[in-house]
């Protein structure tokens, strides 16, 4: 049986979609066991409830099953993980996650409503109005790292980073690109060319700037309280 580029790669990307989406889950564990959120942050997960169903709808209407069977595990993982750490967050990190979800429905009923006034009209058309909503989230989700990046620069250290995920985003990215590019869906092309660019400089921050070691996080977390107990007094 020959296996070409554009039969494999989309397999190979279903699967790194599968295991990036179940990767947090222990650790979300972990937070509801201790009934604390410590270094978890819930609007990533909050956002991937807007990015994922907005891919089940367009993957619907083109009868992909492949961009389907990727997306609709990430959907109910993100709903999983958004209300089990809702209750842990502060009250200002629950107002923006209500805020986000609020955003992602309204956005959805907006969008369904244009979608019954044009689909009589034109397939295509609904088509390339699913297209590019969820394109340009894609885009918008995949450049939020950047601040990230900015400040691992600068601080030259990569502890925001993790080299095994960021090797697993990188093939990800890049089997979906090649997935994208030999069906001539711009879609799918051009918001994982994006993710595939930031995943290679994900790792070269991995590579080329040093993580610190145990005693040095302790010390710039000593050096933090130390600030803080500093401001409190001025003040």
């Amino acid at each position: 049986m020959h296996l070409s580029a554009a039969s494999t790669a989309p397999f190979v990307g279903v699967f790194l979609s599968f295991v990036r989406t179940f990767v947090p889950v222990w650790e979300v564990y972990g937070a509801r066991k201790e009934r604390r959120l410590g270094e978890l942050n819930p609007m990533p997960y909050a956002a991937m409830i807007l990015n994922h169903t907005g891919w089940i709808v367009y993957a619907v209407l083109r009868n992909d099953w492949f961009i389907f069977v990727a997306d609709a595990p990430g959907l109910l993982c993100g709903v999983w993980i958004t209300f089990s750490l809702l209750p842990l967050a502060s009250l200002k990190m629950q107002d923006r996650l209500h805020g986000l979800v609020l955003l992602a429905a309204t956005l959805w009923c907006l969008l369904a409503m244009v979608t019954m006034i044009i689909s009589s009209k034109s397939a295509h058309a609904t088509i390339l109005l699913w297209g590019w909503t969820v394109s340009v989230t894609q885009v918008v989700l995949f450049a939020s790292p950047l601040s990230t990046l900015y400040q691992a620069v600068k601080q030259r250290s990569s502890a925001s980073f993790h080299l095994g995920l960021s090797i697993m985003s990188f093939i990800s990215s890049l089997m979906w690109t090649i997935y994208g590019l030999t069906s001539k869906n711009l879609f799918l092309l051009v918001p994982n060319l994006l993710g595939v660019l930031l995943s290679i400089a994900a790792l070269g921050v991995c590579v080329f700037l040093p993580r610190p070691t145990p005693d040095q996080t302790a010390a710039a977390q000593q050096q933090d309280r130390i600030r803080a107990v500093e401001l409190a007094v001025e003040m």
